[in-house]
């Protein structure tokens, strides 16, 4: 189903002189791992290792592993580039072709009443958009596609974290069809935007609405999460190592802000938030994520603390009202 695009990684490998190679794959791609690791050392006759570390985007880039293990090249699946590094790197998309007119017919009756439709996807199916947007105009629609630059180089491409190449769309588009699975991009880009968006998945094949319901519960989970945590006397401020993520001057504004409203803040350095690791702070009263907000939004499977996101501190420390917060760039 992916592309692993052996071919130029192998080509790419053999032009560089790269002896050895440090190759990171995101959890969906590694069941593929070793069939890709043997046929780019056939092809190459380099030494060829994998990298066992997390990889939630490109944000966690291995750069502190291939300095380490000496290697020349780093090989990072699943993404585009992202973070500014001295380590050669060679980004690959692991594109997924999409049945773009099934997608769109099924699509069609959920966006009745639309003439405007924004187009959003991932990096996996972003090559597509421009076929999705052909198929909308043939179906009578006016589709339009966001324009990538800095952290989101492709049009209409989204990341957990950054909408903003999809939501730089004219304020007429009635709703967003997004090309992709998981309701947490969907999701990001309803908060984002304050407009409808429908879900395309080309996984299963199917279509639905993201419905308003989901909103309200993430709303409340949200808003319960900055109550509980009102009463905290002392909280961790969790700092990413990874390089993408990391933001200790932020971290360091937030627990200066926090001292000075009488809550004992702490800043937490650490490369992955595991759930034994942050029940281990059983002092904290409550967290803050300076990291991916999806580790806040998404909830730390057993832990029953509230984490926060940046922008929800401002509500707990009174810089912002919940309403504002919640109808303006929530992700922001």
């Amino acid at each position: 189903m992916y592309d692993f695009e052996t071919e130029r990684v192998a080509g790419e490998i053999r032009s560089r002189g790269a002896r050895r190679v440090l190759v990171q794959l995101p959890d969906g791609l590694r069941p593929y791992a070793f069939d890709l690791v043997e046929s780019l050392s056939k092809e190459t006759g380099a030494e060829v290792i994998l990298s066992g570390d997390s990889c939630y985007g490109a944000c966690d880039l291995a750069s502190r592993q291939t300095s380490e293990l000496d290697a020349d090249l780093l090989v990072h699946y699943g993404h585009t580039p992202f973070v500014e590094t001295d380590i050669p790197v060679l980004y690959v998309e692991a594109r997924i072709p999409v049945d773009v007119a099934a997608l769109v017919k099924a699509a069609l009756p959920l966006m009745d009443g639309w003439r405007c439709v924004a187009l959003a996807t991932t990096v996996q199916h972003a090559h597509q958009l421009g076929e999705v947007a052909d198929a909308l105009r043939a179906a009578g629609k006016e589709p339009y596609t966001g324009k990538g630059g800095g952290k989101t180089p492709l049009d209409g491409q989204v990341l957990g974290c950054m909408y903003a190449a999809a939501t730089a769309v004219p304020a007429e588009v009635d709703g967003f069809l997004f090309v992709g699975g998981g309701n947490f991009h969907p999701l990001g880009l309803a908060l984002s935007s304050g407009k409808p968006v429908v879900i395309a998945n080309p996984y299963n094949g199917t279509v639905t609405p993201l419905g308003d319901s989901e909103l309200m519960q993430l709303a409340k989970r949200r808003a319960a999460a900055i109550a509980y945590a009102k009463n905290a006397k002392r909280i961790g401020i969790l700092v990413s190592s990874k390089p993408g993520q990391a933001a200790m001057e932020m971290a360091r504004g937030v627990r200066d802000k926090l001292n000075a409203r009488g809550i004992s803040a702490f800043l937490i350095y650490l490369d992955e938030v595991k759930p034994q690791t942050l029940e281990n702070f059983s002092e904290a009263d409550a967290f803050v994520d300076t990291a991916c907000p999806r580790i806040a939004l998404d909830g730390v499977p057993g832990v029953a603390r509230p984490i926060l996101t940046l922008p929800e501190v401002s509500v707990l420390t009174g810089d912002r009202t919940w309403e504002d917060l919640w109808s303006r760039g929530y992700l922001a």
